[in-house]
């Protein structure tokens, strides 16, 4: 009798044990979700957001990992996500940061090209199509040219095959007229690159991206900015035959610090000189 009862006792020991150790795997699953949404909702920048979710999906491979040992042994190995890099400014200079990109026509053939974008207190004004501002306060052309087109980014425009202005305009308004807008900017931003590069043997066109779109979630309608940037592009290098405006789509789409194509209304390549 009495070995029955220690039997017994072993027994219930066992499942509170059991019991116990599936408690704090549960405890330490929902941890970790704690821990996610906090990281999740605590980094807001890009680059906060690719830090985020690259430490988050090492933390998951090793949760489904031990899931799948412990609990399935039977499941299929977990393939983690890779989560593609921000592309980083190779160099920056007073006014403006400088990006190296790469792309592809429909055939295959390749072109990089470097892309100057203004610092990010350098904007087009609102409303406007030949005017900039630099942290709120409207900037003449020449402080233009000096501070954003400076001799550093002369010197790289001046070594491009050809050199491509760039036109943009933010969600606010209509289409139609945004879109107008974006190619007034586009030959504003080419006048003030032929000022700086007069040579005539190096092309300039005009790349009218349009008005924003509103696509996925918006960083708000009161900080649209971001949206309308100065920029200029160098055409670096381009294999024979290349259809250039296929390969610089190609190279701009999915960079995360880049305006990308399928965010705005359109991609009109016009050549100016």
């Amino acid at each position: 009798m009495t070995a029955d009862i220690e039997d017994a006792k072993d027994k219930r020991r066992r499942r509170a044990g059991g019991a116990w150790r599936t408690y704090k795997w549960f405890d330490r699953i929902r941890s970790w979700q704690d821990w996610y949404t906090w990281l999740a909702s605590f980094f807001q920048t890009n680059a906060g957001v690719a830090t985020a979710l690259t430490a988050t999906a090492a933390v998951t491979t090793a949760a489904v990992l031990v899931h799948n040992v412990v609990l399935d042994p039977y499941a299929e190995p977990y393939a983690p996500v890779e989560v593609a890099p921000l592309v980083e400014p190779v160099r920056q200079t007073r006014g403006t940061m400088i990006f190296e990109i790469e792309g592809h026509d429909t055939y295959g053939r390749r072109a990089t090209f470097d892309v100057v974008v203004a610092k990010n207190q350098y904007l087009w004004v609102r409303g406007s199509s030949d005017q900039l501002e630099r942290d709120g306060r409207v900037i003449s052309g020449t402080e233009v040219t000096r501070d954003v087109l400076d001799q550093e980014v002369r010197d790289g425009l001046a070594g491009a095959r050809e050199i491509i202005a760039v036109g943009t305009a933010s969600q606010e308004g209509s289409a139609t007229a945004e879109k107008a807008r974006a190619g007034r900017r586009a030959q504003r931003t080419a006048a003030f690159v032929s000022e700086v590069v007069p040579d005539t043997a190096i092309p300039i066109s005009a790349l009218n991206l349009g008005q924003y779109r509103e696509i996925g979630a918006q960083r708000g309608r009161d900080a649209t900015d971001w949206q309308r940037p100065f920029m200029v592009i160098a055409v670096k290098d381009v294999e024979e035959g290349t259809i250039l405006a296929e390969a610089l789509a190609d190279a701009m789409s999915g960079q995360d610090r880049l305006p990308k194509p399928a965010n705005y209304s359109a991609f009109e390549l016009e050549k100016i000189r």
